[in-house]
């Protein structure tokens, strides 16, 4: 019975102590909140700014890799069609000169098709590789401007953490992260 008392006691003790012990933002004085908040919104205002021109940017390029592509798949289109008027003529040919040259015309288009299929494929990296660029860009400044606001409301004798904001840029989706204080 002793000994559940000790239990109890100390259980209660290190509880008490665990969840009574104030975090820094609930230390730092109202003034030090106050000013934190002036920094942390002021750079997630410059963190919006920064995301906002790199989603212009990759909807920017990829209005444009759009364009491209249409008209590159549309020469594709227009291929397939001549290259099955010509494989179908060569089914239907009975001269063998004629089928000579329905069979070298129909190689002439299956290398420019292929030529073509390799100049989309060329394309499509070339925009992913730039969507990327921005991408990487957008999040290695952001984070840096996050570590930074976090490590000068620290000073102040509040924490801050960054949180994770989900951002389009052209196709695709990437996790940006601003930064909140903590408890507020």
């Amino acid at each position: 019975m002793k000994r559940l008392g000790m239990l109890a006691f100390f259980t209660i003790l290190f509880l008490g102590v665990s969840l009574g012990l104030s975090t820094n933002a609930q230390a730092a004085s109202d003034a030090d909140v106050e000013k934190a908040l002036e920094i942390i919104d002021a750079a997630n205002i410059e963190m919006d700014q920064i995301i906002e021109t790199g989603v212009q940017d990759a909807d920017a390029l990829w209005a444009v890799y759009l364009e491209e592509l249409a008209v590159l798949e549309g020469d594709l289109a227009e291929l397939n069609n001549q290259i099955e008027e010509v494989d179908a003529a060569l089914l239907t040919s009975t001269d063998s000169v004629q089928q000579a040259e329905l069979g070298q015309a129909l190689a002439d288009l299956q290398a420019e098709k292929g030529l073509l299929e390799e100049r989309i494929a060329q394309r499509t990296a070339q925009f992913d590789q730039e969507v990327d660029a921005i991408i990487s860009y957008v999040f290695d400044i952001t984070l840096q401007m996050t570590q930074d606001t976090i490590d000068e409301v620290a000073e102040y004798g509040v924490v801050a953490e960054c949180f994770w904001k989900y951002v389009r840029f052209a196709d695709r989706w990437a996790w940006i992260d601003p930064v909140r204080l903590v408890g507020y």
